[in-house]
């Protein structure tokens, strides 16, 4: 469900970005460090805005494939530990059971 809303907020947002780049058709200059140069409006708004959605899933991909290296990092960890643990607790119940006869 949450990807469904998701996806139909993303649908909206280009929808939104579509009708508001339609009605802007002037031509405007654009002075970027190198040089400047002159685009229509719609065109200028489509292509920052996509550039910014592409760094956001891209910067969004990297925190994510960060975070599921650490989760399977510290699953590995945990089942080492669990098996120390369950190797410690079969030499103890031994050692018990040995004591006991």
């Amino acid at each position: 469900m949450k990807f469904v809303i998701s996806i139909l907020l993303i649908i909206l947002i280009f929808a939104i970005s579509i009708a508001i780049g339609s009605a802007n058709d002037q031509i405007v200059t654009f002075n970027y460090l190198i040089d400047k140069t002159e685009i229509r409006l719609s065109v200028l708004l489509a292509i920052l805005f996509g550039s910014g959605f592409i760094v956001g899933w891209i910067l969004t991909g990297i925190f994510f494939l960060k975070s599921k290296l650490q989760h399977l990092s510290t699953k590995r960890k945990l089942s080492k530990l669990q098996k120390k643990y369950d190797e410690g607790m079969a030499n103890h119940q031994q050692i018990n059971l040995t004591k006991s006869n």
